[in-house]
């Protein structure tokens, strides 16, 4: 793909990206290309082309797998010469992905994803879900440390989350001490 198709293909999905969730924006489209890219660097067992429609429609599974917004994202990826088989094999690595990745771009995007899940951009996230679902501090602190686990399927991704996931598993161990220290059921530590 040339890069003004590949801005054609942004401009297409950062609208699907606005955030239904509360969270999402559309900057994450970028930011998780941005990562599977940073990931990928150095490899030479995969397709650049996949790659990168799989990180930028990586939040979008749903909405591009539904039959009548399938068949127009199918029609815009042919118009910027996406070829049938590479459609096909976006919906294949869309479906897998994120819980069992197969390809190599898969796994770079696997930890892409992953990656905006953990350190301090992943608390902060958590944060907005956690306010959002009305949870208190300590469902909030075991959602964190639920999130802090260490899935990676690359090197690169490993690297870059390792001091992420201590940082996850810090705050999540400070935050229920904090909520633990005063806490109104009488379990507080004295």
């Amino acid at each position: 793909m040339t890069e003004e198709e590949r801005r054609q293909v942004l401009r297409y999905v950062k609208p699907l990206a606005a955030g239904l969730d509360g969270v999402t924006n559309f900057g994450d489209v970028e930011r998780t290309w941005n990562a599977a890219e940073r990931i990928a660097t150095g490899r030479s067992d995969l397709d650049r082309d996949g790659l990168f429609l799989l990180a930028v429609f990586s939040g979008q599974a749903k909405w591009v797998g539904k039959f009548g917004q399938g068949s127009r994202t199918a029609l815009f990826l042919a118009s910027v010469g996406v070829t049938d088989d590479q459609f096909r094999r976006l919906l294949e690595s869309l479906a897998r992905f994120a819980a069992n990745p197969m390809s190599p771009e898969e796994e770079c995007v696997h930890d892409a994803r992953r990656l905006d899940e953990v350190g301090a951009y992943g608390i902060a996230r958590l944060a907005a879900v956690g306010s959002r679902e009305r949870m208190d501090l300590r469902e909030v602190a075991a959602e964190i440390e639920r999130d802090a686990r260490d899935d990676f399927r690359t090197a690169a991704g490993r690297a870059l989350a390792a001091p992420r996931l201590a940082l996850m598993r810090d705050f999540a161990r400070r935050l229920r001490d904090e909520v633990d220290e005063f806490a109104a059921d009488g379990t507080s530590a004295r």
